[in-house]
């Protein structure tokens, strides 16, 4: 650690503070109350004796007497010091006004008082003993508050996902979006709990990658002979085998790890959630899926609707159902289920779109979706019945063998989900591989290796299941009214800054 990180004189002040018997890290402190608990009941707690703990975010001196504002996490409140009665009371070989002189801003300490009310109307903390806790060696940027506004508090906008222990600090009320978090995810399980299934784990190491089309990052397992490994890039392929095992309900929250791009809607490590019912198709998984945002939207906001950023929606069941191609249809006029491969050719021509591997009719359609129709899905949509090139862990659609059971959810233009009436025929799902592996072939980022031990997996049988994948940091970044992805994921990946 670069020792200029450390403030000069505040180390002095650590070293006298030793040097005068005084611990500044202590081992604990007796915390009676939280800030919230005596200014929410302050008729109960008015006069009586209270002992809280927090770090100190302004000083105000005023000769013989010392005001500070403490914060925990449940809020702020107001110190008062007098010297007369602290300065007879022993900390060490100092009293305690003279210990007061080496507290400053950002130093956590424990304080033992009565509660009052100031001329002005403020519940104040009259402090008769109080403890240094935690000495702050650098100082937070608190700035200066006046109400809702805050002015010269951290000056550069990447402390916002870089350092989120000073962020947090400096603005309390985002730790909110943490705390709403973890409500939501506890919501999940409660819906799925409620409804019989069971929650398991995947690896996070693989030594073959599937499940998803993406790019994943590559390891080394020392005790194997350094035998190539992978981070997991979805749990997908080990839920099935759960479901193979004769487990009927399974749901996993995990992390998952994809080596590719950072934006407002990316992020090489995030969180999603995947789910599996035996004996259930793509229908009964979209029920369920809407009766599941449904039911979180519901928790949060006591209500079905919303508002993100200006946008109201609206996640009351049942959601509006459209198939790709009559998405692109009812949006762009082209109506692509009928063109010929020339006249989708020569839409793709006209409009500029990148093309990166061999035609495919399926593969086409895909691309001229995501260019022109996904932003514009802002209302909770199922986009149904994909081509079968671009989703080689799906049943075919009844009565047709170009397209597939398949759904991707859509909320303000983004997608949510995914999920699937699965592939449980093991010699199609091994030949649905092989032609995947060769459509992607010339692409740098797709390798889709075969995990032929899944498809042994599958050759056991497997029961006709529904799949779903819910991808928990955009939901959460919906239900918090987060511009981005970075803002509900507690540590993002972010460039290091350079020393």
């Amino acid at each position: 650690m670069r020792s200029n990180i450390f403030l000069k004189d505040r180390m002095q002040k650590v070293e006298e503070l030793r040097h005068r018997g005084i611990n500044p890290y202590p081992y604990k402190y007796p915390v009676s109350n939280s800030i919230k608990e005596v200014k929410e009941n302050f008729n109960e707690y008015t006069n009586r004796e209270v002992s809280i703990a927090g770090r100190v975010i302004s000083i105000r001196e005023h000769g013989k007497t010392v005001f500070m504002d403490l914060r925990d996490f449940t809020g702020e409140i107001q110190l008062y010091f007098r010297k007369n009665e602290l300065q007879d009371i022993k900390s060490g070989s100092l009293n305690l006004w003279e210990l007061l002189s080496f507290i400053d801003i950002s130093d956590i300490i424990g304080v033992k008082g009565k509660v009052f009310k100031t001329k002005m109307g403020e519940i104040t903390i009259w402090v008769e003993s109080f403890e240094i806790l935690a000495k702050a060696l650098y100082s937070i940027p608190f700035g200066k508050a006046k109400g809702e506004k805050r002015w010269y508090a951290v000056e550069d906008p990447e402390v916002k996902y870089r350092e989120r222990y000073i962020y947090w600090n400096v603005y309390p009320q985002e730790k909110e979006k943490v705390v709403l978090r973890t409500c939501i995810i506890k919501t999940i399980r409660e819906f799925m709990d409620s409804r019989g299934f069971l929650e398991v784990q995947a690896p996070t190491i693989e030594m073959i990658y599937g499940g998803a089309e993406a790019r994943p990052f590559e390891t080394k397992i020392w005790a194997l002979g350094w035998q190539k490994a992978y981070l997991r890039i979805s749990p997908e392929l080990y839920l099935k085998r759960y479901i193979v095992a004769g487990f009927p309900k399974v749901y996993t929250i995990c992390q998952n790890f994809r080596n590719e791009g950072i934006d407002k809607l990316h992020n090489p490590e995030f969180t999603m959630m995947e789910w599996y019912e035996a004996y259930t198709d793509y229908e009964d998984q979209m029920k369920q899926f809407e009766e599941l945002v449904a039911y979180i939207v519901k928790e949060i906001h006591n209500s079905y609707t919303m508002e993100y950023q200006g946008v109201k929606l609206n996640f009351a069941p049942p959601w509006r159902r459209l198939r790709v191609v009559d998405v692109i249809k009812e949006l762009l006029g082209f109506d692509i289920e009928n063109a010929t491969d020339d006249q989708i050719r020569e839409f793709i021509k006209k409009n500029n779109i990148e093309y990166q591997v061999e035609y495919k009719r399926g593969l086409a359609i895909a691309i001229i979706f995501e260019e022109f129709c996904e932003d514009k899905l802002i209302q909770p949509t199922f986009i149904i019945d994909h081509p079968k090139e671009i989703s080689p862990l799906t049943k075919e659609k009844k009565g047709t063998s170009d397209y597939v059971e398949r759904f991707e959810p859509f909320v303000l233009g983004m997608e949510i989900g995914n999920a699937y009436s699965e592939l449980t025929d093991p010699q199609e799902q091994l030949q649905r591989f092989l032609e995947q592996r060769e459509m992607y072939k010339e692409a740098e980022t797709q390798h889709h290796p075969i995990d032929y031990d899944f498809i042994k997996a599958l050759a056991c049988g497997m029961p006709p299941t529904g799949g779903v994948g819910l991808g928990i940091d955009r939901l959460i970044m919906i239900l918090t009214n987060s511009e981005s992805i970075r803002d509900v994921i507690p540590f993002p990946m972010i460039k290091p800054k350079k020393e």
